[in-house]
Order: C-alpha cells, then sequence, then structure tokens
C-alpha cells in the first residue's frame, strides 16, 4: 500500500490572494498567526496506517501516545529548517538538498493546494496531482462563488465590487434597504476578511479606507451583500476526482459566531435526506462540474445555510481544499468504530507559562473527563502545539506584566446530549484554569 505524508497549512488563502489587491481594516495578530502555523497538526485523522504527518512544531509525546491508544497511529516528522516557515511547501522546495525522511513516502497529501506543491511533488517524486495554482485561486475566491451562484441559481445575494465608489454607492443602497450590509474580501476566512457595517458613516470609513489604497495603486475587490438571518449554517465535503468524477463524502452542522466558526458535528439523516428533498446535491453536483472545467479537482467544502424565512441558500462559498468538515468527517469514521461521534470545537486560552501536558492529561483521566470515560464518552483532545504556539519556545515564560500567551486546544466532545456536552466542556475549563491559564468562552 502507498505510503502518504500529510501535510501542508491552514493558512492557504492568504497566498491565494494577490499582494497587490486593497484589504478591508484588520489588527495584525503575530501571536494568532503562530497558532495557526502549529495547526498542522490537526491533520493527523488524514493518516493511515503507515503514514506520516510533517508539522512544523513538536507534538508533546504524550498526546501521540494518547491518540494511538484510541486508534490514531501515525508517523510524525517535524520540520528541520531554521525556521518554521509560512509557507511549508516553499521551504521544503527551497533546501538545497533532499530530505531523506520524506524520500520515505510515495504520495504528498496537502491540505490545500499552494504555491509551491507542484515543487515538492516533483522533488521527491511523490505520485500525486494537484491543479495549476492559477486554478486553485480562480476558484477559491468569493468572487467566483458570488458568479457561480447567479449562473447555476439565476441570482446571488452577494455582488462583486471592484472600486471605493462602487462600495459606497451599493453599499448605500442596501443599508436603506436592509440595514445592514456585509463586507467580504475574497480570500477571507473565518472571522477574518468580513466586516458587518450597520450605518452609512461606517460604510464611508471602509470606503474611504480602501479610497487611500487605490492612490497607492492597489486594486479594489470585494463582495458586498445585505446581512441575512441565518437559521442554521452547514457544510458539504466532496471530492472531484481526477476524471471528473464527484464523491460526497460527508455533511456538517457548523457553529459560527460573529462569522467566526466555532464547532461542527456530522449532520444526522433527517437533516441529509430533507437536503435532498430540497435539490441541494444536484447544485452541488452542478458545482463540482463548473469547478472541473474551470481545471480544478480535489477536495471541496462548500459552505451552505437556510436563512430564518426557510430559505435555503446552497452556495455561501467555496473552499477548494480540505477543512474542518473533513478532519471531523474522519474522527467519526473512527468513532464510529465505537459506536459514538462527536462534537468538533476549540476554545482559545491564555497562559503565563506552559504546563505538563503529559500530566493534565493523566489528570483529565482521573476526572473521568478525558475520553475515553467510564461512559465511554468524554473529551478527546486533538492538540498540543496549537495550545502552547503563541507562547513562544519550549521553557519560556511572559514576560514580567506582558500579559497572558494565547493558545487554542482544539477537541472532539463525545457525549450522549447537550447537556452531557456542557458538562465535560466546564469541567475541562475548570481544570485548565486550576493551571492558572484562562478559558475563553
Amino acid at each position: 500500500m502507498a505510503r502518504e505524508l500529510v501535510a501542508g497549512i491552514f493558512d492557504a488563502e492568504s497566498f491565494w490572494r494577490d499582494e497587490n489587491l486593497a484589504r478591508l481594516p484588520a489588527i495584525r495578530d503575530k501571536e494568532r498567526e503562530r497558532i495557526v502555523l502549529a495547526m498542522d497538526e490537526l491533520m493527523f485523522p488524514f493518516c493511515g496506517s503507515g503514514d506520516a504527518l510533517l508539522t512544523r512544531f513538536a507534538m508533546e509525546d504524550a498526546h501521540k501516545a494518547y491518540l494511538a491508544s484510541i486508534g490514531f497511529s501515525f508517523g510524525h516528522l517535524v520540520w528541520k529548517g531554521e525556521k518554521a516557515s509560512a509557507n511549508l511547501f516553499q521551504a521544503m522546495a527551497s533546501e538545497p538538498e533532499r530530505d531523506e525522511r520524506y524520500r520515505a513516502f510515495d504520495t504528498l497529501s496537502p491540505f490545500a493546494a499552494v504555491p509551491y506543491t507542484r515543487e515538492v511533488i516533483a522533488k521527491y517524486g511523490y505520485a500525486t496531482e494537484v491543479p495549476g495554482i492559477e486554478a486553485v485561486k480562480r476558484v477559491n475566491s468569493k468572487i467566483y462563488s458570488t458568479r457561480l451562484t447567479g449562473d447555476l441559481l439565476g441570482e446571488s445575494f452577494g455582488q462583486p465590487v471592484y472600486s471605493a465608489e462602487e462600495l459606497s454607492v451599493l453599499g448605500s443602497s442596501l443599508l436603506a434597504e436592509h440595514g445592514s450590509v456585509l463586507i467580504k474580501d475574497p480570500y477571507g476566512v473565518s472571522g477574518k476578511g468580513n466586516m458587518l457595517l450597520q450605518s452609512q458613516a461606517s460604510l464611508e470609513r471602509v470606503a474611504s479606507y480602501i479610497r487611500r489604497q487605490e492612490g497607492e495603486g492597489k486594486a479594489a475587490a470585494f463582495v458586498i451583500e445585505p446581512y441575512l438571518h441565518v437559521e442554521c449554517d452547514f457544510s458539504c465535503q466532496f471530492n472531484i476526482m481526477k476524471d471528473g468524477s464527484f464523491h460526497l463524502v460527508g455533511l456538517q452542522k457548523m457553529h459560527n459566531r460573529q462569522f467566526a466558526y466555532l464547532g461542527s458535528e456530522s449532520m444526522d439523516a433527517d437533516g441529509r435526506e430533507a437536503l435532498e428533498r430540497a435539490g441541494y446535491f444536484e447544485v452541488l453536483i452542478q458545482a463540482a462540474d463548473r469547478l472541473y472545467r474551470d481545471s480544478y479537482y480535489g477536495p471541496v467544502c462548500i459552505d451552505s445555510m437556510i436563512l430564518r424565512d426557510g430559505t435555503l441558500v446552497p452556495i455561501v462559498e467555496i473552499n477548494a481544499r480540505k477543512s474542518m468538515g473533513f478532519i471531523n468527517h474522519r474522527l467519526d469514521q473512527v468513532l464510529e468504530t465505537r459506536g459514538k461521534k462527536g462534537f468538533f470545537t476549540f476554545r482559545s486560552v491564555g497562559f503565563k507559562e506552559r504546563f505538563d501536558y503529559e500530566w493534565w492529561l493523566d489528570e483529565l483521566k482521573r476526572h473521568d473527563i478525558l475520553y475515553p470515560n467510564r461512559q465511554g464518552n468524554g473529551i478527546l483532545p486533538l492538540s498540543s502545539a496549537t495550545l502552547f504556539a503563541g507562547a513562544g519556545e519550549a521553557g519560556t515564560a511572559r514576560p514580567e506584566g506582558g500579559g497572558l500567551g494565547k493558545g487554542r486546544l482544539y477537541m472532539t466532545v463525545i457525549a450522549d446530549d447537550l447537556t452531557e456536552r456542557e458538562r465535560y466542556l466546564e469541567q475541562m475549563r475548570v481544570s485548565f484554569e486550576s493551571k492558572g491559564g484562562k478559558w475563553y468562552s
């Protein structure tokens, strides 16, 4: 059986985005950027027997041992370069010598196709094919998904705008009609690159900000739409095969807050049947065919929603890559062997200094929080590197008066009902804060 090297980056959008495009107002967060670099450890569910996961940062040995004990056994390689490059594939391709560790694998399984992915494949002779980077950039743009929605359904809530003036004029019209508008960066991601505006004054401030960038030679390209009142967010994961055929992977019900992703759980049979009756999958197959004709093949996650008035919006945006939904689907495939399924989520945390991760896992087990507990439920921690990445290197503490370091704990909660799920999360919070940390809801 072919052995795969699983690797990639979770901030692919930043490498698809043209640097000449104007940006929405935002504050840079270097600690968050470091945490995103560490998110590559979340790809371990894609590894099968004999495969290996390549990450920028070391994973805790206790964490890997725990995952192996519950059915996730995989090899692990840590990047040896001088620093954790933002684009791991660029760093791999740029090294003068080939790393012998990577030559042991037959194929490369990337989270997303980004610049230099093909160069790495060629360098190590992997039997892997990915689409051209220009096709990948094109189909991942929100402008593309907006136009595709109009082509397939005859109308789209969103409209592309290509100047600060267009943004101001169309935004004013939408504000007058709907009271609030949403501006989207074509390569914005969860919680970033979206702005909700509810006044003419705020719209004009954003338009002025864009106008200044236009004066510096930047090009404006955004999607603007009325703010929609959503009843249910969900997503569909599928693969477009090399021959263009459509292969459904799964459906995930998503939990979002103010455009930020909070978690996923596999959709039940009733939800899937309702979507089938509504013709949802017919639209997705048509969308997949269009992506293929536009030279894309590979994993796709399409975000969708149902509005409070019952309107089905099949395509909110297209993520032509793997996603959290793909990860949760793989997790549930393993949990299903024990008759379980989980709720994939995360919590942002803060702490003064690192603590002993192995000791913490033992404590979670002693308090019957760690999966599988005596009921066969509990919390399955999915990350260790993201927990500590924002704090810097091992053994370092925050400077005096420097505030709390940032981290993020990804986990799957296995519970029989919502009450039990919330109880486990509260117990996890208490356990974490007993270490002197802060748990942000």
